[in-house]
């Protein structure tokens, strides 16, 4: 990881900070790890499912109308 110059000092440590809780947690709780992550609609996406059945089409929830009066 290499981060710009513009990153200040405190940024930096507590990107360093969140890396040392990560290490932490996997220290003592690595199944923790392996399910993340946590709190998003998708959690880990099946890459071996993706690979054999790719969906590749966009399907839209909702069609626009056009407006053809005129």
């Amino acid at each position: 990881i290499e981060p710009t110059e513009t990153e200040s000092r405190e940024t930096l440590e507590a990107f360093a900070n969140a890396l040392r809780g990560i290490a932490q947690e996997a220290r003592t709780n690595p199944e923790l790890l392996r399910r993340a992550p946590h709190q998003l609609p998708v959690n880990r996406v099946d890459d071996v499912k993706a690979a054999r059945e790719p969906n590749v089409r966009w399907t839209p929830s909702q069609v626009p109308v056009s407006n053809t009066s005129g």
